[in-house]
């Protein structure tokens, strides 16, 4: 995957976060907890979380996607987003996944 490929992928991701938050009525004081997890933690995420906003990580690309990500959520006006504590030490986790800890689903 090209830096350009990775650039554009992020910030497809945030835009995708942006709309997920209006669309679920966010607050202003309403934020996304994002983590890096395997295809196990990600499914529980999203049985037990709504909304969810998950994007599939190649091992090569982990460090620059979750970069790119950090950035795009600074330079965005969304003042809701938070980056959480994301651990790369673990090379087979694959999946980012955004979720707000205070929607649990119903």
């Amino acid at each position: 995957m090209s830096e350009q490929n990775i650039i554009q992928s992020a910030r497809d991701y945030v835009s995708n976060l942006l709309k997920a938050a209006g669309e679920n009525g966010f607050k202003p004081a309403e934020s996304w907890d994002l983590r890096l997890v395997d295809a196990s933690a990600k499914r529980a995420l999203q049985r037990n979380y709504y909304p969810t906003v998950a994007a599939g990580l190649i091992p090569a690309a982990v460090t620059q996607f979750i970069k790119e990500v950090k950035a795009a959520m600074a330079r965005s006006d969304a003042s809701f987003t938070r980056v959480g504590n994301i651990d790369l030490k673990t090379c087979e986790l694959q999946f980012l996944v955004a979720y707000n800890a205070k929607r649990p689903r119903r």
